[in-house]
């Protein structure tokens, strides 16, 4: 069964729709005429993404004395940089939060990997002098894709690495059409940046993406040192290339990344100790 830019748009509106927040929130922030006002109005779209943001700003992660007890409240005493990161975790954990049977993927794993990757795209984003916060939304959302294609064909099971070691080309021959791609189409409908949609079409090749090449290697990296800490999707780990080709393409030189992995392990395992069932 072959995946249209209709179909996929469709399917993408049963999806949450907090996903589109994030992409509009990331425009916002990037305007230096938004105020505080204007950030509560866009998340107070979904109900249930203020009540997460919330919890979230009263989590330990960011270890505030007293406790927020509005969206305005949490806005403010957290700031503009962490607000981001805020939405971005509480979408992502809505979207991802259930199983994917087609991938063989249980509840939870599709978050872990987005969470890792966007705090090391975000972290090799700095290296390179681009804008973090977009790279750790690209990080976050770049496997949106598999859920589109999990709900739309769930009796077309992925058979595994043996069989098939690079799972984008087994859903290309599927569908026509990999789940990168479903990403992408879908980000640019909900008007995330060019660059984002640039790097997530580009992913598995950035050498073929050339007006993103960059960004869209620096996911690449991203999503191979994920791989090699433990945190790979199925049919992925074949297909990353951490050499140093891929860090000359992404503008990033090899010997600072030591230090930027580290702070983006550390960051990821305090989102990964989070006690949802209080903070969420």
């Amino acid at each position: 069964m072959t995946l249209d830019h209709a179909t996929i748009v469709s399917l993408g509106s049963r999806l949450p729709p907090s996903l589109g927040v994030l992409g509009r929130l990331q425009t916002l922030l990037n305007d230096p005429t938004a105020d505080l006002d204007d950030i509560v109005e866009l998340v107070n779209i979904d109900p249930a993404l203020t009540f997460q943001v919330i919890k979230l700003a009263n989590s330990a992660l960011y270890g505030l004395r007293a406790r927020c007890e509005s969206l305005e409240d949490a806005v403010a005493r957290v700031g503009f940089g962490d607000i981001h990161q805020i939405v971005g975790l509480a979408v992502s954990r809505h979207a991802f939060q259930g199983e994917l049977p087609v991938y063989d993927i249980a509840g939870g794993r599709l978050w872990e990997n987005a969470v890792a990757i966007g705090t090391l795209n975000a972290e090799l984003a700095l290296l390179a002098g681009g804008d973090a916060r977009a790279a750790y939304a690209t990080g976050l959302l770049r496997s949106i894709g598999k859920v589109v294609l999990n709900n739309f064909a769930p009796l077309t099971a992925y058979p595994g690495e043996a069989a098939a070691p690079r799972v984008h080309e087994w859903e290309k021959a599927q569908h026509g059409v990999d789940a990168a791609e479903v990403s992408a189409v879908l980000l640019d409908h909900w008007r995330f940046a060019p660059e984002t949609i640039g790097a997530v079409r580009g992913q598995h090749a950035p050498e073929l993406q050339p007006e993103f090449a960059g960004a869209a290697a620096r996911l690449h990296l991203a999503c191979g040192m994920a791989a090699g800490r433990g945190c790979a999707l199925p049919g992925e780990s074949a297909g990353w290339r951490v050499e140093p080709a891929m860090f000359r393409l992404a503008g990033v030189p090899a010997e600072t990344v030591a230090e930027a992995v580290e702070r983006a392990h550390r960051r990821f395992v305090a989102c990964a100790m989070l006690e949802w069932s209080s903070a969420a």
